[in-house]
């Protein structure tokens, strides 16, 4: 009899870890913040969304409000566009715009929100009009290696210190240039 009750117990424990180990993956995954809460969706159409995913954050002033809930290619224009669900607490002026920008140096990708100046604000199914697409780190560091290897000394300038307005930076310089 004691064994059997050893056993429950066992068994309780188990399903109880099994039910924690659960419960933390929900959480930590922030998968309760993706449920349908309630809120409105907007839209902004990018050039480029980098790895930009579904689920990604949606800031303002450091502040999350809202995610990514969709990604798609836009047929006509070859745009991607992203949808977003922002939450009902917060209002976004009609005027602001969408960013692609990168927690720290190779973090994942969110949308910045830059708050507009207008008195009305963005309402479901509203678009941004201005955005900015990811910067892509590999072409970021192609256009360097191209600017450097395409400068005269290969250290990406004329080899000349000049002062702020494009003039000689010391009277050696600017004294060696006259007759």
């Amino acid at each position: 009899m004691q064994s059997r009750a050893v056993e429950m117990l066992v068994g309780l424990f188990v399903c109880l870890g099994i039910a924690a180990i659960f419960l933390l993956t929900y959480r930590v995954s922030d998968l309760a913040g993706q449920s349908a809460a309630e809120g409105y969706t907007v839209t902004a159409a990018f050039n480029d969304i980098g790895g930009l995913k579904t689920g990604a954050p949606v800031e303002l002033a450091g502040v999350r409000i809202g995610r990514v809930t969709d990604i798609r290619l836009n047929q006509q224009t070859y745009r991607a566009v992203a949808t977003m669900r922002i939450d009902e607490a917060y209002k976004v002026p009609e005027d602001s715009d969408a960013s692609i920008l990168t927690s720290g140096l190779l973090g994942d990708q969110y949308i910045g929100v830059g708050p507009g100046g207008s008195m009305e604000n963005m309402e479901d199914g509203d678009s941004f009009i201005l955005t900015q697409s990811a910067i892509v780190l590999e072409n970021l560091i192609g256009q360097f290696m191209t600017s450097f290897a395409d400068s005269p000394s290969g250290s990406g300038d004329s080899g000349h210190d000049n002062g702020l307005d494009g003039a000689p930076a010391d009277n050696d310089q600017a004294t060696a240039a006259q007759p």
